[in-house]
């Protein structure tokens, strides 16, 4: 199965486990100094070979214009934290926690104490250099940020493994998020 197959089947998955919605969230795998990524706009549960393109890992290009507006943020990952593949969602647990927590959300379920790790919280606006430094920086030694306000970027050697940090990253959030509610409800 080709790279851009195999985003078609992550962004399908994606949009039907709930960690996105379809048209928000963006997907990218790279083979050396080229990015296979998906355009801006396109639905992720009904990617085909027209919506993934491939882009310049080193820098702007002008198929960046039609790449998805978290183009910057994929290369600087790829740059700074050495991953193959990238998922960005806008997971609601994890956006959540982004808003009322302060740098970062800790796993408090035993996979994501065990698997996953502290995300930290990062800030910066959508595609913007900020976050694409931020995210970069906070990638390099964790498998998932959380751009606040936004969503989840998680990191793997292949996609399978970044959706799978994308699939701990929302459950993590998701059980602290209730843990927490419960506690403030049984106060």
């Amino acid at each position: 199965m080709s790279h851009w197959q195999e985003i078609a089947r992550f962004g399908r998955k994606l949009v039907e486990s709930g960690l996105t919605s379809s048209r928000f969230g963006n997907i990218s795998a790279r083979m050396d100094d080229i990015i296979e990524i998906t355009c801006t706009g396109s639905m992720l549960d009904e990617l085909d070979r027209d919506q993934i393109i491939e882009v310049d890992l080193h820098g702007p290009c002008p198929r960046d214009a039609v790449a998805s507006s978290e183009t910057c943020v994929h290369r600087a990952i790829y740059l700074q934290a050495g991953a193959q593949a990238i998922i960005h969602t806008h997971s609601p647990y994890a956006v959540a926690l982004s808003l009322v927590l302060e740098s970062s959300v800790e796993p408090i379920d035993g996979e994501g104490v065990r698997f996953l790790g502290a995300m930290p919280i990062v800030e910066g606006g959508f595609g913007s250099g900020e976050l694409a430094r931020n995210a970069s920086l906070a990638l390099a030694g964790h498998n998932a940020c959380i751009a606040r306000g936004h969503g989840t970027f998680a990191v793997g050697k292949t996609l399978a493994e970044a959706y799978t940090v994308a699939c701990m990253a929302e459950h993590s959030s998701q059980v602290l998020y209730l843990a927490q509610m419960w506690r403030r409800s049984s106060h």
